[in-house]
């Protein structure tokens, strides 16, 4: 009776351990919505709106929290769940800003969380509230359930990653970096991929991102009367030194996060893709390769060299007067290790153009390294993920955007992006764009994944 009783004793603490899924599901949907009502959209931010929302939810499960920020509207909310301090803190972060909606282009209230046919809309739905959403979920479980931790636990509402974090992950780490500080984070990023019929064929954890290097190209000349062409026209000048800028291909660098991204995609990709990625792999950088990765995925060929795009072009004021000067603006996305002096010093003499001033515009991602692939986190990831999934890929992603991860990982914190998965359809699901929209079941699939990556990595015993 005694073995009996030990047995059904281990048999309780162990199944204790397990959320009931579809309350938490339930409950982490509702979480989303009710952020997705809260209209934080940038440049405003109002961010304090999620933070007392998400204060409120903490407290009612008796869990302390602390609201910060340069300002009372820019705040971000901080929550401890402690561990034995055996290990030190996991970070799990997501940001509560949003960016802006021009309603005349919605089909629906941007800000209304509608749910129809298992999708969820709204703007913040899928960047980034349902990251932030799946974290206290996680958080929640794991106090209502008392998993016995290694290691601190913290949760990170963060303020104004759209506009870069100046006013949130920034100031964090400028003024607060006590409370967050940590040995590993988890943030926004990668991902699975599902076909129709919910059916999985890979997952992307972001282990590495490209870093915004933003400038302006200055075109100075003299002004006249358009019917007597000059040679200094501006106009011409900028054009021509933005189209040696858009011909010039870039260095190829693979770093451990690319070299295992296309390692990984060879071995399950058709044949005719496969051999594109060990050619590639094998250190063939002709122009040929390029165009073929290319074509396979325009993502693929941004992903291994710095990338040079313009975005914005002004100049001029009447049809028939030949301007004073003209300017662009130019999208640069740098490799991680990419010195930006050097870089801006050979577009000049890329360009050649003596009358074209090049101004860099201020940083605010800083440079930073890859997130290394031997952590418990990646681990985590391949293990959880392996065990839900069997058979899919796992592969390490380098972002060609950005996000709060690199200004963690520029200070000594290993990020890791994951998000709910996208269809291979619509892998965009309208983030930054009209009718943003998430699909329920992938988000409910990416809480139980987060929960099971939180556990391997930060409860006792792992």
């Amino acid at each position: 009776m005694r073995v009996a009783g030990l047995t059904l004793l281990l048999f309780s603490l162990c199944s204790a351990q397990e959320p009931d899924w579809p309350a938490v599901k339930a409950e982490a949907v509702q979480t989303l919505v009710d952020l997705v009502r809260l209209d934080t959209s940038q440049p405003e931010g109002n961010e304090i709106l999620a933070a007392r929302y998400l204060a409120d939810r903490l407290k009612a499960d008796g869990i302390d929290s602390v609201i910060v920020g340069p300002s009372e509207k820019r705040a971000s909310i901080v929550a401890r769940l402690k561990g034995s301090g055996a290990k030190r803190p996991l970070l799990l972060l997501g940001h509560t800003d949003v960016v802006t909606v021009d309603p005349s282009e919605w089909s629906f209230d941007a800000f209304g969380g509608a749910i129809k046919d298992g999708i969820l809309y709204g703007r913040g739905a899928g960047d980034d509230k349902s990251v932030v959403a799946a974290e206290l979920t996680v958080l929640l479980q794991l106090a209502r359930l008392g998993v016995k931790l290694d290691r601190d636990v913290i949760f990170l509402g963060v303020a104004d990653e759209e506009a870069g974090g100046l006013s949130g992950i920034t100031w964090m780490l400028e003024n607060k970096r006590d409370l967050i500080d940590a040995e590993y984070a988890i943030n926004e990023g990668g991902g699975g991929v599902f076909e129709r019929g919910f059916r999985f064929t890979s997952f992307e954890v972001g282990t590495a991102e490209k870093t915004p290097r933003r400038m302006d190209l200055r075109a100075k000349g003299t002004s006249g009367h358009g019917s007597v062409p000059k040679k200094d026209n501006p106009v011409v000048t900028l054009s021509r030194a933005l189209a040696k800028l858009s011909a010039y291909e870039t260095p190829v660098e693979l770093n451990e996060t690319t070299r295992t991204y296309f390692e990984r995609l060879a071995g399950v990709a058709p044949p005719s893709e496969a051999a594109v990625y060990r050619r590639l792999l094998d250190g063939d950088v002709s122009e040929e390769l390029q165009e073929d990765l290319r074509a396979i995925n325009p993502y693929y060929y941004s992903m291994i060299r710095t990338s040079i795009v313009p975005t914005i072009v002004r100049g001029g004021y009447q049809k028939n007067v030949i301007p004073a000067d003209a300017e662009a603006t130019v999208d640069i996305r740098a490799l991680p290790g990419e010195d930006p002096e050097e870089f801006f010093s050979r577009l000049k003499a890329v360009m050649d153009e003596p009358l074209v001033d090049l101004v860099p515009h201020p940083v605010t991602r800083p440079a930073h390294p890859p997130s290394p692939l031997s952590s418990p986190v990646f681990q985590a990831f391949e293990k959880v993920l392996g065990e839900r999934h069997p058979g899919v890929v796992v592969l390490p992603r380098m972002s060609t955007g950005a996000s709060d991860s690199a200004q963690l990982r520029a200070a000594g914190i290993p990020s890791y992006g994951f998000g709910p998965a996208k269809g291979a359809w619509d892998p965009g699901g309208g983030i930054h764009g009209k009718d943003e929209y998430l699909y329920v079941e992938a988000f409910e699939d990416y809480v139980q994944t987060l929960y099971g990556v939180v556990v391997e990595v930060a409860a006792s015993g792992r």
